[in-house]
């Protein structure tokens, strides 16, 4: 026989939280930590890159709005056959229109092929456009080098928008637009990052920030073609690099040496409230693990014996909220468990009952017989009067039989309701008068199906009596969230002692029901619907008979 001591179900319990409790936390501490890195890591290469593309599409949106103010200047200076003089006032237009939304207008020149200003929006006009040294440099090499095609040449620290027209001679003008620092600026300052524009040689334009580029006023080779860390100067910069079609790189970057300190204190505080949490959890679990398993076996029990058929078992558990909360919501599950069985079996039966009898009760033999009787008599006084009672039986039974639906519409339901009442007016003649007034705003609300034409075969049986003639009016109408249906006839009448058996009849679901119909109606609203809804009726002997139906609005 083995010595070996069998530990109790509280250490089995506490060694078993630890080891599969801790150390899984203790890895998930170190995984947080790395995913908040990484995720870190991508949301700033993201962030920066997205300013990039964005600052690049705000750039070139400026610069084709620059290309198109020289395009349509070209355009202008066409239509007057070259007279630049004849032109001037159109020059202005376009340069007001396409720079009026920024903060500075610029400078429009346009050039002789000799230099010579022919046009110009403003008095000054930069050196490197007018004097000879610069002839085979910056702008005039690009405007000779490429006819008829609109540049963006970075020169001196200026943006040019430049476009020379030629003719067959050679070179006829050139128009030049002299870009606003500001209004580029603009667009990187708002951003807030580190940018710089360079042109495709690695020249910078604008750069908001020390230590980017090199002593001769270039970008720092670090950061051509390279997108990600860098380190420059102590620095780490996360760099990310674009170009757009007017022939300028974007540069942005992010100082990451401050982001880094300030991740590492927030991953030291995670990992000290970590350890501080597992410490806790550890000098806990002797006192926890005794109390909750104990509350553990009692659940235990309860279920076994609800597995067993007790439904009568209960829980009683004071030692913690949770499982007090267990044990309640237990107690209640048995308690709703218990009535849900009890109305199922009273739904079960029901459903089955108002299905049979639905149909007896449409269709019982004695209205059968009399139909039939009625269509052979008429088929030889009136065929016409007979093939309407024909299709309208034909409809009846269609819509009793092959209808599957519990609920159908107000407008379904009332057409129904019109084949049994053709049947009736033919069958009884001048002796049946009826009225519908049911309002067009709830037609298409859902009712149980069959559900007037029962009031109204209540009507016919009991109404006539001895009475010559019987007037049915059968109201339909919404009230607040309710829907109201009335059939109210001038028969008869009930005496007091039969109406309240027929009020008892509608309570007592043991007892047997003459008034099978009204009967049928009442429990199926009860059963679909919660709540205050079924039947009524009033009624006075020799005065006629109200039956009130109360439904909820479905639509």
């Amino acid at each position: 026989m083995s010595n070996k001591e069998i530990n109790s179900f509280q250490d089995n319990i506490r060694r078993t939280f630890i080891w599969y409790s801790l150390i899984p936390v203790i890895a998930i501490v170190f995984t947080a930590i790395l995913l908040f890195v990484c995720i870190w890591s991508i949301y700033t290469g993201a962030a920066n890159k997205k300013d990039n593309l964005d600052i690049g599409t705000d750039i070139s949106a400026i610069l084709d709005n620059y290309y198109e103010l020289v395009f349509n200047c070209e355009k202008a200076m066409l239509k007057s056959k070259d007279d630049v003089k004849a032109s001037e006032d159109e020059f202005f237009r376009e340069l007001y229109s396409h720079t009026e939304k920024y903060s500075s207008i610029g400078k429009l020149v346009i050039l002789s092929p000799k230099r010579e200003v022919l046009f110009s929006s403003e008095g000054s006009v930069p050196e490197c456009l007018t004097e000879e040294e610069y002839d085979n440099w910056g702008v005039w090499n690009r405007v000779r080098s490429n006819p008829e095609r609109t540049e963006t040449i970075l020169y001196e620290k200026n943006l040019y928008v430049a476009r020379g027209i030629h003719k067959r001679s050679g070179l006829a003008y050139a128009i030049v637009y002299v870009v606003p620092t500001s209004v580029i600026s603009d667009i990187i300052y708002k951003r807030n990052r580190y940018c710089a524009v360079t042109d495709a040689n690695g020249w910078v334009y604008l750069n908001n920030t020390q230590g980017l580029t090199d002593e001769f006023g270039q970008i720092n080779e670090l950061f051509e073609g390279h997108n990600g860390i860098a380190k420059i100067g102590g620095v780490k910069y996360v760099s990310y690099e674009s170009s757009i079609p007017a022939g300028l790189n974007i540069f942005t970057f992010s100082d990451i040496n401050r982001n880094l300190s300030i991740m590492l204190i927030i991953t030291a505080v995670i990992a000290v409230i970590f350890v501080a949490i597992i410490v806790i959890t550890y000098r806990s679990t002797a006192t926890s693990s005794e109390v909750y398993t104990r509350d553990v076996k009692k659940i235990e029990k309860a279920f076994e014996a609800v597995q067993n058929g007790d439904l009568n078992v209960g829980l009683r558990i004071d030692s913690s909220k949770e499982f007090q909360t267990i044990g309640n919501d237990f107690n209640k599950m048995l308690g709703g468990l218990k009535t849900q069985i009890e109305q199922n079996k009273i739904l079960a039966e029901n459903v089955a009952f108002a299905q049979v009898k639905r149909l007896e009760s449409q269709f019982n033999p004695h209205f059968l017989f009399n139909t039939l009787d009625n269509i052979r008599f008429m088929a030889k006084i009136d065929a016409a009067a007979a093939d309407k009672m024909i299709v309208s039986l034909s409809g009846l039974l269609r819509y009793s039989i092959r209808e599957t639906r519990e609920e159908v519409t107000v407008r379904e339901d009332l057409d129904n309701l019109q084949n049994y009442l053709n049947i009736l007016q033919i069958r009884f003649n001048k002796r049946f008068a009826y009225n519908i007034d049911v309002s067009e705003d709830i037609k298409d609300c859902l009712i149980p199906k069959l559900l007037v034409q029962p009031l109204l075969e209540n009507s016919i049986k009991y109404g006539f009596g001895e009475k010559e003639k019987l007037t049915v009016n059968i109201n339909g109408y919404q009230l607040q969230d309710k829907l109201i249906f009335v059939c109210e006839d001038d028969g008869v009448g009930i005496d007091a002692e039969t109406l309240a058996g027929i009020k008892m009849q509608l309570i007592d679901l043991d007892t047997e029901h003459q008034h099978i119909g009204l009967y049928n109606i009442h429990q199926r609203i009860k059963l679909m619907y919660k709540g205050d809804y079924g039947l009524d009726i009033t009624s006075k002997k020799g005065e006629g008979t109200v039956v009130r139906l109360v439904l909820p609005v479905r639509m």
